[in-house]
């Protein structure tokens, strides 16, 4: 599985790549993480709004920063 945090840099991007590494080790699914922080990558995306959660090349979220929990249920949706 593949996830992408797509930010600026700021504080909700990095609270969204914090909650989406915890909620990677609370389900012990093989993931790999990168955080995007090029505004010319994040375009490519079609994303909006950041930050935005990117499950196997497919927005699931953005704008705004998702608890662990809800993370959680995303990747399990995406398996």
């Amino acid at each position: 599985m593949q996830i992408k945090v797509l930010g600026t840099g700021c504080r909700k991007c990095k609270a969204l790549l914090a909650a989406t590494e915890e909620a990677i080790k609370s389900t012990g699914v093989q993931a790999e993480i990168e955080y995007v922080t090029d505004m010319m990558q994040i375009a490519e995306t079609g994303l909006l709004s950041t930050p935005g959660l990117i499950i196997d090349n497919q927005i699931v979220s953005s704008g705004k920063v998702l608890e662990p929990q809800a993370i959680v249920e995303l990747i399990e949706k995406n398996k």
